[in-house]
């Protein structure tokens, strides 16, 4: 396998060498968990938390229904977390700007869908469970189909295949 080629963080610090028979697709799984984006993606998810909390408790107190309340703090806070992963938690796509918000959007919208599905799913099948702890449960698997997502779908290096198998005779 072609070891992984040097790349630099947003703000330009370089990470360090990768190990020995590391791929592309894998270098992110191998990093120190200090040097690993996924710590940095779940404080930028913290701060999507706050803001979605934030605008939803304004909206509501204006007024607004909470289906829409909730509407609005979904989409300020998507955008919130996309900027933020951008600048912090993720290497640039070379992607354009509006390209990768879509692509963002979408992995959010379904990162979203399965949090909603998974809660009402505990509630469902165990009506007992304290409905916080399905909460916490849901939330936690969405978001790491989140980090998966946005890691392969958004982030994802332009012009590379996600996983891709490495080359016939590689390794041998």
């Amino acid at each position: 396998m072609p070891p992984v080629p040097e790349a630099t963080e947003p703000r330009g610090a370089p990470l360090p060498a990768a190990r020995e028979g590391a791929t592309a697709a894998s270098a992110p799984l191998r990093r120190p968990l200090a040097e690993h984006p996924l710590p940095r993606f779940l404080a930028v998810g913290g701060i999507g938390f706050s803001v979605d909390a934030f605008v939803f408790s304004l909206a509501a107190a204006a007024g607004a229904a909470d289906w829409l309340a909730r509407a609005v703090s979904l989409a300020v806070a998507t955008i919130v977390t996309w900027r933020l992963n951008r600048r912090f938690t993720f290497r640039p796509s070379g992607r354009r700007s509006e390209a990768e918000a879509m692509r963002y959007a979408g992995v959010a919208l379904c990162a979203q869908a399965l949090n909603y599905g998974l809660f009402l799913a505990l509630r469902a099948v165990a009506p007992a469970l304290w409905p916080v702890a399905a909460l916490a449960a849901s939330a936690g698997s969405a978001a790491g189909f989140s980090f998966a997502g946005q890691a392969l779908v958004t982030f994802r290096p332009r012009g590379t295949t996600p996983m891709a198998a490495p080359p016939a005779g590689a390794g041998r």
